[in-house]
């Protein structure tokens, strides 16, 4: 068996060269394994992150007391009286409708077959 590569010896400069080339590869890949595995959490936790997330459900509490706030004033302020001129003014709303359409169809009617419909 040879063993001459065990024997001390000089050490050349392609060695050192090599192995300052392995070492740097190896601190790079531990570096990089490292970061693959603080990414997510670095990214979980950052601050703006957390205030997005404090900002979005304050958002909607804020939404969530809104609406109880309208339904609140909907049932105490808004009266039978009120709801009933709005009903009124619907009904007028849709008469009017159907009025300027039964005069656009009798125009047409009178353009398209020269006479007016009975």
């Amino acid at each position: 068996m040879d063993t001459s590569f065990l024997s001390p010896g000089p050490i050349t400069w392609a060695q050192v060269v090599a192995l300052a080339a392995f070492l740097f590869a190896l601190g790079k890949g531990a570096d990089w394994v490292i970061g693959k595995l603080r990414t997510g959490t670095r990214d979980a936790v950052s601050p703006l992150t957390i205030d997005m997330a404090a900002v979005k459900i304050q958002i909607a509490a804020q939404t969530e007391a809104l609406h109880n706030f309208k339904v609140e004033v909907a049932r105490t302020y808004v009266t039978g009286d009120v709801i009933t001129r709005l009903e009124r003014r619907i009904d007028d709303l849709v008469s009017s409708v159907r009025d300027e359409m039964k005069e656009t169809r009798q125009t047409m009617l009178k353009a398209i077959t020269g006479r007016s419909p009975p």
